[in-house]
């Protein structure tokens, strides 16, 4: 099947091969493979793999057969060729999208495509590379395909509750998709059949008669089109039919159909405030690091204590915010139940605090760090109890685990679409450390011209090491992707000292470590326009101002962003409970949730 094959293929290396090493070849009713291997010289394993779709057994008088022009050729023992059935409206541009290929690429290894246009009824070969990166995403490029029905090959440390959420499904409707997977853990290996959520028709915009003009050049593909002028591939196609059969090329003139809603969107705000249906008694855990056993002495000594302890401050302020949400709640007539843990910041402590009592608890928010929130999470599993993680992103995944940070991942594909859309003929270079390294190839990918800063054989980044790389002539977009404190001050400095000297520069990263606020110069970063995705506001909503200014009247001081963070998760959770009764439920709604300073999006 063809959508099983789909899964499989990831390239990410350039294909060498042109036009002529293969033509094709239409045997006698008398011929078998062995006959047509002889016939051209190659062994009889290189011409199953040109042609997939073949037994030994067949009769291929009809048959059209890929051989190699020259004797004695070799494929890349890395390299398979798997068959593609083609589907009414798919192109050779749509499919070699879905495989990160190029369309001439499809045509290398299927020259029939050089002779005539692509029939719906094919079966073509399409090119699959052994993966070189165990960074890489092997369903990237069908998670940002365009088919609604697929496969997905389950990952190591992959879970249902992971897999349903990269493509908008709930567990439940996973494991309907997938017989069997509701009494099994799934392995890796596996592939999962995928049947992504249709939009309602009513969400469509309505379109004009009227059009926009677009000529297309190098740096356009459908994707950034469709973005930038919140239109439909289907849409695009439907207004110049010779994309079904040519693809994008340059100097073509797209008509753009004009939406008659300026406003739509994919994503929107789901507000629960005015749906809430389940108004009875919540019961919440909350399992903090407060490390009451060392805090047991006079209130002078505990103030000491307090300042010398960040960990114990972010945890007394994440309670401050969730005790506000609760407040906020009762006013809607939702009463919480409250019980709370101290984890002393030890997972050995945390282990014995977790019994079956847990098991009544509605969601578990905490523990704070990542070590105690596994044992946690872990635990409650069987009881299939929510817990929520809400200020670190995990490197583990569970069924029951509710993450309420963006992965690094998307992060990254948020900056890299950002600046897919806005770049034009900016000069960009990257700079990552050891450990980021693999985001280089994401960059890369996307942008080929994309200048990679080599350090000297000395580890400490000296300004010769930049020069090379950045355009006196030209703005020049800097992307920043390291944890190193030292690398990054390093480089802002850097940075800055050509921005002196008149050079136009932009700083970028997809990752804002906490250094960039307390031990780097906002001077220098605002000067380069220091650009990031972020996962909150940097403002406060209206909405919030009276719960703000309650806080600054008890406490003399504004509300650290922690205690913002601990109304949010908890507010969003007691909404979530009394909209949909459970948290995994509340998954199911369409959009994301909005609060005083974050969004969430299960």
């Amino acid at each position: 099947m063809k959508k099983i094959l789909l899964i499989i293929s990831v390239l990410i290396t350039s294909l060498s091969l042109h036009a002529q090493d293969f033509k094709t070849y239409t045997p006698s009713a008398k011929e078998d493979l062995q006959d047509i291997a002889s016939k051209f010289l190659v062994d009889i394993t290189t011409l199953k793999k040109l042609n997939p779709a073949i037994q030994n057994n067949q009769n291929l008088s009809r048959e059209l057969i890929v051989v190699p022009t020259q004797p004695n050729f070799k494929l890349d023992p890395s390299l398979q060729l798997i068959p593609y059935e083609v589907s009414p409206k798919e192109t050779l541009y749509s499919i070699s999208k879905s495989y990160n290929l190029k369309v001439n690429d499809l045509r290398v290894y299927n020259p029939f495509l050089f002779e005539r246009e692509l029939d719906y009824n094919d079966v073509i070969r399409i090119p699959v590379y052994a993966l070189k990166d165990k960074d890489l995403d092997v369903n990237q490029s069908v998670k940002n395909s365009k088919f609604n029905t697929l496969m997905h090959l389950v990952l190591p440390k992959e879970t249902k509750y992971g897999i349903s959420g990269k493509y908008g499904l709930t567990v439940s409707q996973l494991e309907a998709l997938n017989p069997g997977i509701d009494e099994k853990e799934i392995q890796p290996g596996q592939l999962l059949r995928i049947k992504r959520p249709v939009e309602p028709a009513s969400q469509k915009p309505i379109m004009n008669q009227d059009y926009k003009f677009l000529k297309v050049d190098s740096k356009n593909s459908i994707q950034s089109i469709s973005d930038s002028y919140e239109v439909t591939e289907d849409q695009l196609l439907e207004s110049n039919p010779s994309l079904r059969f040519e693809g994008l090329t340059d100097g073509l003139v797209l008509k753009i159909p004009k939406p008659v809603d300026e406003k739509f969107a994919k994503y929107r705000p789901f507000v629960l405030e005015d749906k809430l249906k389940h108004i009875e008694t919540k019961s919440i855990a909350v399992m903090l690091p407060f490390n009451l056993e060392r805090t047991e002495i006079d209130s002078i000594e505990l103030k000491s204590i307090i300042k010398r302890s960040n960990l114990l401050r972010v945890a007394l302020d994440f309670y401050e915010g969730i005790q506000m949400a609760i407040d906020t709640a009762k006013t809607k007539g939702i009463d919480v139940n409250l019980d709370v843990y101290d984890t002393r910041n030890n997972a050995a402590h945390v282990k014995t605090q977790l019994s079956s009592e847990f098991r009544n608890y509605q969601a578990v928010i905490g523990p704070l760090l990542e070590p105690n929130l596994k044992v946690a999470a872990e635990y409650l599993n069987r009881f299939k109890v929510p817990v929520i993680s809400p200020l670190v992103n995990p490197k583990f995944e569970l069924d029951n685990l509710f993450n309420t940070l963006p992965k690094d991942e998307d992060m990254q594909e948020m900056l890299i679409t950002y600046l897919q859309k806005k770049h034009t003929d900016e000069n960009l270079v990257i700079l990552t450390d050891e450990k980021s390294k693999p985001i280089k190839h994401k960059y890369a990918y996307t942008f080929p011209d994309l200048q990679d800063v080599t350090q000297t054989e000395s580890d400490y980044l000296r300004k010769s090491d930049l020069e090379s790389k950045l355009s006196s002539s030209k703005t020049n977009w800097f992307i920043l992707e390291t944890d190193d404190l030292g690398l990054a001050e390093t480089t802002v400095s850097l940075l800055k000292s050509f921005h002196r000297d008149k050079y136009d520069i932009r700083l970028f990263t997809s990752k804002r470590n906490a250094f960039y606020d307390d031990e780097i110069s906002n001077y220098y970063l605002s000067d380069l326009r220091f650009t990031f995705p972020s996962i909150s506001r940097s403002q406060l909503l209206p909405s919030f101002e009276s719960e703000e200014n309650y806080y600054l009247k008890k406490n003399k001081t504004s509300a650290s962003r922690y205690v913002i963070r601990g109304y949010d998760v908890m507010l969003d959770l007691l909404y979530r409970l009394a909209y949909a009764e459970t948290l995994e439920s509340s998954t199911e709604i369409i959009g994301f949730t909005e609060y005083a300073e974050n969004k969430f999006n299960y």
